[in-house]
């Protein structure tokens, strides 16, 4: 049996060359947007504050800020935790999730005509596959709503967190019955602003799917890429902050 740490026989590349070669050939794209006060935030949620702790003017070695964040500000996954009880099957909290969910081969669907009041159906999904790739599990899906062009701070306008499209309950069990790892979008929820009873999430979260939001840039993927989105390992999270990111 080889050692973990052994050297290629000659003229064999490692797995670890292999990669790295790989993605030196492809372009990264930034799928998250920058934290900064006065983003845009989630109704019901407590805002982003960035405070200076301490500055060389205040007589400090260093330069050092505080950071006060909801777990839901802006780009973030959802544990399984944010929508189900403890004794759920699929109850896993952010420090508990394998982080084998966060990355993985990313379908990304263009549905930037799309209003506010439309949703995505699982026939839509299907039509998307027959003249594009089939969904496999393991899968990333990723909706651009092309919300992202709405993105300024609130004090600015409102539009982002006023209204927004996203996934039907029906499109959403069609997405966990195929066993995807993940399902990403460029909205504040990936239920509609105008559903009742947020089926999306229970129905993603509720079958083991993260959930992705305030993602940015997926016009830059759309198709096929290779996405990372890890989150911080918080203890009892619900969700996290992420820095997503595309190969492709």
């Amino acid at each position: 049996m080889a050692q973990p740490n052994a050297k290629p026989a000659a003229g064999a590349m490692s797995k670890v060359r292999q990669m790295s070669l790989l993605l030196n050939d492809m372009q990264i794209i930034d799928l998250s947007h920058t934290l900064e006060e006065d983003m845009p935030i989630y109704p019901t949620h407590s805002r982003y504050f960035h405070t200076l702790w301490d500055s060389f003017e205040t007589g400090s070695r260093a330069l050092l800020y505080q950071l006060v964040i909801n777990e839901h500000c802006g780009t973030h996954i959802d544990a399984t935790a944010h929508f189900l009880r403890e004794d759920h099957p699929e109850h896993l909290y952010m420090a508990e999730t394998p982080l084998s969910q966060c990355s993985g081969r990313a379908l990304t669907l263009d549905l930037s005509h799309f209003k506010d009041t439309d949703l995505v159906t699982t026939e839509m999904i299907q039509q998307w596959e027959r003249t594009h790739y089939t969904i496999e599990r393991g899968d990333i899906v990723n909706f651009r709503f092309g919300w992202d062009r709405y993105w300024e701070p609130r004090s600015v306008s409102l539009a982002y967190s006023k209204s927004w499209p996203g996934l039907s309950g029906e499109g959403a069990e069609y997405l966990a019955a195929k066993q995807i790892k993940a399902v990403g979008c460029d909205v504040l929820a990936i239920d509609s602003y105008y559903a009742e009873g947020s089926p999306a999430h229970y129905a993603l979260l509720g079958n083991g799917v993260n959930i992705i939001e305030n993602l940015t840039r997926l016009g830059e993927i759309v198709g096929e890429s290779f996405m990372v989105a890890f989150p911080l390992k918080i203890k009892q999270g619900s969700g996290s902050p992420i820095r997503a990111v595309a190969f492709k």
